[in-house]
């Protein structure tokens, strides 16, 4: 049984040309999601990376004081 598609899915062929879409409608629902995105979490990095550290310092300590 052989495929009929000739084209690659479309995660492969928006790898090779992610500017590149067949659906306007696409590209803009796409482009609005990534900057809504983008938006929401830049204000928090501050915040998270500096605590996201803090808890690996903390078990990073706390197995060294376990297999101690």
């Amino acid at each position: 049984m052989s495929h009929a598609h000739q084209h690659p899915p479309p995660d492969q062929a928006l790898a090779e040309h992610p500017a590149d879409y067949s659906d306007p409608e696409l590209k803009a629902y796409t482009d609005e999601i990534a900057t809504d995105l983008l938006e929401e979490v830049m204000p928090l990095m501050p915040l998270v990376v500096p605590a996201m550290g803090v808890l690996q310092i903390f078990m990073f300590a706390f197995v060294a004081i376990y297999l101690a």
